[in-house]
């Protein structure tokens, strides 16, 4: 398999696992708990805006990956790799006295894996001067 392509499906898994970890974050309002951030009365505007950058910002590496193959998308694919790995590790570790839900301690490591293998393909592709 390519290492573009390796590339492509762990920034889609690391996509999956940010949605699933969301998801399995509200499933206390089936059972009425009180989700709502003290001091909050709705999502605000920059947390909207946070997310949508987390989740829209591999589509991008995505589509740069696909049709422009320059060493400056192999940089900077690197680097945003790097992000992740680095944002999910320190979320893993804020919440690890906090979580309480098992389901949320499988998604955020397998979430870390795959962005520790996205990190290492990334740094193939970057290397590599052919493809």
């Amino acid at each position: 398999m390519k290492t573009q392509t390796k590339i492509i499906v762990l920034w889609l898994l690391v996509i999956l696992g940010m949605l699933f970890h969301q998801f399995f974050s509200l499933h206390n309002l089936r059972f009425g708990v009180n989700v709502v951030k003290a001091g909050y009365e709705s999502v605000p505007d920059m947390e909207m805006l946070k997310r949508l950058g987390l989740y829209l910002l591999p589509t991008i590496f995505i589509g740069g990956i696909m049709f422009v193959q320059t060493h400056i998308v192999r940089i900077l694919n690197l680097t945003a790799s790097i992000f992740y790995t680095a944002f999910h590790t320190w979320h893993f570790l804020d919440e690890l006295g906090k979580m309480k839900d098992w389901v949320q301690w499988i998604l955020l490591t397998l979430l870390i894996g795959y962005c520790l293998l996205l990190n290492f393909a990334s740094w193939q592709w970057m290397k590599n001067k052919e493809s």
